[in-house]
């Protein structure tokens, strides 16, 4: 008895969605857009199945949550380097140096520098911009501190948003 075209066809296209879902969600800690290769992978879904598996809605309100979650991870690390007592250049060498450390990082060690480089940057921006403006060490540390802190909870953010299009994604392709 052999197996259907159509099937071994349906077979490999679920197989291959599994797997980038899966690579979307190891490329999120890694610093890398995991969310956009996620909601790529459901809008590839939508389109093959006219909306039929997912729908246009859906997707829309995953889009909202991925664009949230960047921009959350994008002043994250500023809005916690204030909370530990940074001034207003404490959080901008937050956010700078967050982006410099990654650019500078991912030459050095492709994917693990540049996580490493956007925490280690958002400590030393916030430290830097902080000293360089108040001259005083003993406020700089805690807002280099609550960088750090912001940077860390903006990738949980991250990862939950990431975690949760992929269960709303199996949920609709299984059920």
């Amino acid at each position: 008895m052999s197996i259907p075209w159509d099937n071994i066809v349906h077979i490999a296209a679920l197989v291959m969605l599994e797997l980038v879902l899966v690579a979307g969600l190891i490329a999120i800690p890694l610093g890398l857009s995991g969310n956009f290769i996620i909601l790529g992978a459901i809008l590839v879904t939508g389109l093959v199945t006219r909306f039929a598996t997912i729908s246009l809605w859906a997707i829309l309100v995953m889009l909202g949550l991925v664009i949230a979650g960047e921009i959350i991870e994008s002043f994250l690390g500023s809005l916690m380097a204030k909370r530990y007592g940074a001034s207003k250049w404490g959080m901008l060498g937050a956010f700078v140096g967050g982006i410099a450390g990654a650019i500078l990082g991912t030459p050095i060690l492709p994917i693990i520098g540049s996580i490493v480089g956007s925490f280690i940057g958002a400590a030393a921006g916030a430290v830097l911009f902080e000293y360089w403006h108040l001259r005083q060490l003993e406020v700089s540390m805690p807002a280099g501190w609550g960088a750090v802190l912001g940077k860390l909870a903006s990738s949980l953010i991250k990862i939950a948003i990431g975690l949760a299009m992929v269960i709303y994604t199996q949920f609709c392709i299984w059920s």
